[in-house]
């Protein structure tokens, strides 16, 4: 395996440093689950394959990202919107998905399909009044033409809602939209709400609102009348004085810029528009060598983080070519250090240049102790990542390539959160992204990246790699499914049953077994794979 080379600095741009990527082996834990206790064995691989196959949606259903939550037990629960594909550009809502995945060995434990064409959930919490977790929903009501907020809340150890727990409080007449990254709940406990209201000239009016954990409104205010949306994020700035941060793309004659928006607890806001040249260079009268971020395609998740003071980091592609002429030009990705409020630029670094292909962006996120993981593609039309880990003046610690075999993975449509242990320290950051999987993209669902600080998958402290399966829904009542990792090629499956008396047998069809019949209870399931174990 090649070596990896990177270019930091504006102090010194043509500086490099070299990291070697690490091989590390795989293995499947056993582990035991509700009604179904899973044995499993996997061949120990060279690669490093560090992540989970949750391909779990039928050919022609359509997946959209909402977002990814780490309960109080350690696990995470995903939300999908899901829709059937009509054909011509045409969707059916069908209803959303939440899954439930082990943070130690990155397989699905619990699984819930709510039917409802009409809502979606647009956030995944913890409860901050309490125990459980809290899901915050925007509904339309066609009779009274309002729209109203609808928070559920639910156990760490349950997807479905608590009875008698919901609450239901008006929003706002009409219909509204949401989306990605419009809501969060801050340090005070209190639910921040971006919503968008079309007007008859066909732009928006958007909206902030501030609701109490018990769904009462603190504060309701239009935020930009006349617009198309403010920005694709919604952050915490900071905590003293709270403040919360958007950005979007915004464009000049020629090349796109990029806008931060940060507003105050009554939604006063505040852009700084960050240009995108990192440095020019004269190289005789006619030619100039220019080195600048494309901000444009930018994913809604973590691309621009607060870093401390006034300072916030930013990723995007990253290009160098002389008077922007692409065809002679080198690309790469980079992330770049900026003070917000003289809008300087303070620092960059350079990852994966190349002559020939555009890498990509596929997320950016802080640990509360100051690390900064990256992780972006060399080719972005290819599979395979590199995760970076950091410090925020941009001293790297490790760059670590991982392989993804004939999966591609969309980095504009990724979910990331920061994980914790059971006594509430961070400890890693998980991935979630968008993905296709063989040779015509014939499946389609989500990857599960876990890295931990030392940048080993799941909670093993000796660099090994889980290489992960997937099963559903648990528990089982007609059927239970099943999804291989690339290495696994199963030859047989038997279902056992506590006596260790077999149940169920079958050489063919090893996706699914059948559990129709059966007694309720706990079931081992045994995989002989091609090789006999």
């Amino acid at each position: 395996m090649k070596d990896k080379t990177y270019t930091k600095g504006i102090a010194n741009p043509n500086a490099r440093n070299t990291i070697s990527s690490q091989r590390q082996k795989a293995f499947i834990m056993k582990r035991a689950i509700l009604s179904i206790v899973f044995a499993f064995a996997v061949i120990a691989s060279s690669a490093q394959d560090a992540y989970s196959l949750l391909f779990q949606h039928k050919e022609g259903h359509i997946l959209s990202k909402y977002n990814i939550l780490q309960q109080r037990d350690g696990d995470f629960v995903v939300n999908s919107y899901v829709s059937e594909d009509l054909g011509n550009y045409m969707s059916a809502p069908l209803g959303y998905m939440l899954y439930k995945i082990s943070a130690e060995t990155l397989t699905i434990t619990d699984s819930l399909f709510v039917a409802d064409t009409l809502q979606r959930v647009y956030l995944l919490a913890r409860d901050p009044i309490g125990e459980g977790n809290i899901r915050a929903t925007l509904k339309y009501h066609e009779d009274s033409d309002s729209t109203f907020l609808h928070l559920q809340r639910f156990p760490d150890n349950d997807l479905h809602a608590i009875p008698g727990q919901d609450i239901v409080t008006s929003v706002c007449e009409g219909l509204v939209y949401g989306g990605d990254g419009c809501s969060l709940f801050d340090c005070r406990g209190d639910l921040i709400l971006r919503y968008f209201k079309m007007m008859d000239d066909e732009t928006f009016d958007e909206y902030i609102v501030r609701f109490g954990p018990d769904g009462s409104t603190k504060y309701h205010a239009l935020f930009q009348g006349n617009g198309e949306g403010t920005g694709r994020m919604l952050e915490v700035y900071k905590e003293a004085p709270l403040q919360y941060y958007m950005f979007k793309e915004t464009n000049d004659d020629i090349r796109p810029n990029l806008s931060v928006v940060v507003t105050d607890t009554l939604f006063h806001k505040n852009t700084t528009i960050l240009n995108n040249i990192l440095r020019e260079q004269v190289i005789n009268p006619y030619c100039t060598m220019y080195e600048y971020l494309k901000f444009e395609n930018m994913s809604t998740e973590g691309e621009v983080i607060p870093v401390g003071g006034n300072d916030v980091l930013v990723a995007a592609p990253y290009q160098q070519d002389t008077n922007f002429y692409p065809w002679t030009a080198t690309y790469g990705v980079a992330v770049a250090k900026y003070d917000l409020r003289t809008m300087q630029l303070k620092d960059y670094i350079v990852f994966g240049e190349n002559n020939y292909n555009s890498p990509e962006c596929m997320g950016l996120k802080m640990m509360p102790d100051g690390t900064v993981y990256f992780a972006y593609k060399r080719k972005k039309y290819e599979p395979n990542i590199n995760i970076v880990k950091m410090d925020a003046n941009l001293n790297v610690e490790w760059n670590r390539f991982y392989k993804t075999g004939d999966i591609y993975m969309y980095g504009t449509l990724g979910l990331s959160t920061v994980c914790d242990d059971s006594e509430g320290n961070e400890n890693g950051i998980a991935w979630l992204w968008m993905a296709t999987k063989g040779e015509g993209n014939d499946k389609r669902g989500w990857v599960h990246f876990y890295i931990s600080h030392d940048g080993t998958v799941g909670t093993n402290e000796t660099g090994i790699e889980v290489r992960p399966y997937a099963f559903w829904p648990n528990p089982a009542h007609d059927r239970l499914q099943l999804q291989y990792s690339p290495d696994v090629k199963p030859t047989s499956i038997e279902l056992y049953d506590l006596q260790g008396r077999l149940v169920r047998s079958q050489r063919k069809g090893l996706e699914s077994i059948d559990m129709e019949g059966l007694p309720a209870g706990t079931y081992t399931l045994r995989v002989t794979l091609e090789d006999g174990k």
